[in-house]
């Protein structure tokens, strides 16, 4: 898993981006219609001194969405204990974008059982990474009932990545029939690596036709993204 949705934007200078714009169930939190400071970065990609001031103040007076921004600076910086301390904080305000890093960075330490009992918290919120997240888990570990929960839920999100996902996961496994109807339901979506990775399971079941109408269709979308 990575750490993603972070509320990070250009300077003024135009440097680049760190991970896309939230679009995410946090946004509700209590701090959504005046979220604070924002982390900028420079032409090098560095974190500016006075935004990361900005932030912190914002953190420090109780803004969910600064502790967020603040705990991502912090393990962008690699100061794990740090990001730990703000990312819990700002999931405890109701932040889920920190509650899924919060569980993403218990996952990267090898703790688990505790991305576990966090991610199935910020899954119940809707958040379908934290789904994808629980169900890779459950594939480890074998843990069928885990997996038959959340990746009908997943599906339902209507978005292609996560789902791809668990095409892929059930592909590695040899559950050919499963990565079919996950592939189909993303490519459906409209995304060209679902396509790709049908065509291949087609292909190898001898079905030529088919599988390069796929792959025509794949094409045809990473044109058109």
């Amino acid at each position: 898993m990575i750490f993603r949705r972070l509320h990070l934007t250009r300077s003024k200078d135009r440097g680049p981006l760190v991970g896309p714009p939230s679009g995410s169930p946090d946004e509700g939190t209590d701090d959504a219609a005046a979220p604070g400071a924002e982390i900028e970065l420079d032409a090098d990609g560095r974190v500016t001194p006075e935004s990361l001031a900005a932030v912190r103040a914002d953190a420090e007076r109780g803004l969910p969405v600064a502790m967020a921004n603040y705990g991502a600076a912090l393990h962008a910086e690699g100061d794990q204990a740090g990001a730990l301390h703000w990312y819990t904080r700002s999931w405890e305000a109701g932040n889920v974008v920190a509650g899924f890093n919060l569980g993403t960075l218990h996952q990267t330490a090898g703790n688990r059982h505790q991305a576990r009992l966090v991610w199935e918290q910020v899954a119940t919120r809707g958040d379908v990474d934290a789904m994808l997240g629980l169900v890779r888990l459950a594939f480890e570990q074998d843990d069928r009932p885990t997996i038959e929960r959340w990746v009908p839920r997943i599906y339902a999100q209507d978005q292609a990545f996560p789902i791809t996902a668990v095409g892929v996961a059930f592909g590695e496994r040899g559950f050919t029939a499963e990565a079919l109807r996950a592939f189909t339901i993303a490519g459906d979506l409209g995304d060209a690596y679902a396509m790709e990775y049908r065509a291949e399971i087609l292909e190898a079941r001898g079905e030529h036709e088919q599988a390069a109408a796929l792959r025509a269709r794949a094409a045809e979308a990473e044109r058109l993204y």
